[in-house]
């Protein structure tokens, strides 16, 4: 059974040519992309079940995705490419750009968890919101959309690691990569005259292990009975990531990953999400309660706001129509009116109003009336 193992091996996959509109667009981004509007979708679904508005679930995606990508560039360039900082650039075309504004050249994934962080506590002070359950909207939408990312690194061969001897059992998992491409120079640190070099795909080993991962922390977040309390998911998904990370660097070539007093930079970084995730679970669960929600499931929340929504766009529509309708009534109105007066055969002008004020009485002669001005000149 090992045998016939060993002798099966991913077949490498070459991935298509960049779509070139002045910007390349890969099929890495485009993975990416769809990773992100998922991972944005599952967060809204989280967010309305315990209430959230619409505006702030929308405020704190913004800011999380734009910090999360500047943060992967920015780290990308400080911690694996500074050799490439110095490079000649020019306005045009894009490509020719700096380096540290290319932001489609090169991301870190914790840079981006370090950015979006950033993005999350400037966004969550300014609006006064509750830390520990926007932690876990924001962790319940990043978790999925980072783990379809995976998905794009394992086609495009991101994250190239060691060789595997092709005898041992597990070497299925590997993938073959063509000794001529010398891929992540593997043809450098393995001579040989084999057509093939079997080695690691990082990305997808690390996509294997992060399925189990979201299966459980969305078990345990839109399960409905023993909620666990706010905040702790966004621990325990430190804590589950950190030390498989931590590990899985060390079969990356330093060409790649460069080494920061013997560790890569995400192996530093794994250290500290795992503290962190460990003390945010440990405060969290002996100092604090889950968090409330609008309906006993999410899909009656999701069932009530669809009603709720019916209801206000019919009310909105029938404000819209309710003008109108009073126009044509006061328009029917008139023209009743009008075929009344022509009727009565004034052709259309209103009989004037009668006047119920008396006729003034005659004046008696020289109570000062024309005659008696008349007088008063002559005396």
């Amino acid at each position: 059974m090992s045998a016939l193992l060993a002798a099966a091996a991913l077949p490498f996959l070459k991935p298509p040519p960049p779509i070139d509109i002045g910007v390349p667009i890969q099929v890495f981004g485009m993975i990416v992309a769809a990773g992100v509007l998922i991972g944005a979708a599952i967060l809204r679904r989280y967010a309305e079940w315990h209430g959230v508005s619409d505006e702030h679930i929308r405020g704190l995606t913004g800011w999380i995705m734009v910090a999360g990508f500047l943060g992967a560039h920015e780290f990308d360039v400080l911690m694996y490419q500074w050799d490439r900082i110095s490079e000649p650039f020019s306005l045009w075309p894009p490509s020719h750009w700096p380096l540290i504004i290319r932001f489609w050249d090169g991301i870190s994934s914790y840079g981006g968890f370090i950015g979006g962080a950033v993005g999350f506590a400037l966004y969550v002070w300014w609006k006064r919101l509750p830390v520990r359950l926007f932690a876990d909207i924001a962790v319940i939408g990043l978790l999925p959309a980072f783990t379809i990312g995976r998905i794009g690194c394992t086609v495009v061969s991101d994250h190239i690691g060691a060789a595997v001897d092709p005898s041992k059992w597990y070497a299925f998992l590997a993938m073959d990569y063509p000794r001529s491409l010398n891929m992540a120079h593997l043809a450098e640190h393995y001579p040989g005259t084999s057509e093939m070099i079997r080695a690691w795909n990082l990305g997808l080993i690390e996509f294997l292990y992060l399925v189990p991962v979201n299966a459980l922390l969305l078990w345990l977040a839109f399960r409905t009975k023993k909620r666990p309390n706010a905040g702790v998911l966004a621990g325990i998904a430190g804590v589950l990531y950190a030390p498989v990370r931590f590990f899985l660097d060390f079969l990356r070539p330093e060409e790649t990953d460069p080494r920061h007093l013997g560790l890569t930079f995400a192996q530093w970084a794994s250290f500290l999400a795992f503290g962190v995730g460990l003390y945010v679970i440990a405060q969290f669960m002996k100092n604090g309660k889950a968090a409330e929600v609008v309906a006993p499931t999410s899909g009656e929340a999701q069932a009530r706001l669809k009603m709720i929504l019916k209801e206000e766009a019919a009310a909105a529509d029938k404000d819209k129509k309710a003008p109108s309708s009073k126009s044509e009534s006061e328009k029917a109105a008139e023209k009743v009116a009008e075929k009344e007066d022509v009727a009565q055969g004034d052709e259309g002008v209103d009989d004037p109003k009668p006047t119920n004020a008396p006729t003034p009485a005659a004046k008696p002669p020289g109570s000062g009336g024309s005659g008696g001005s008349k007088n008063k000149k002559k005396g």
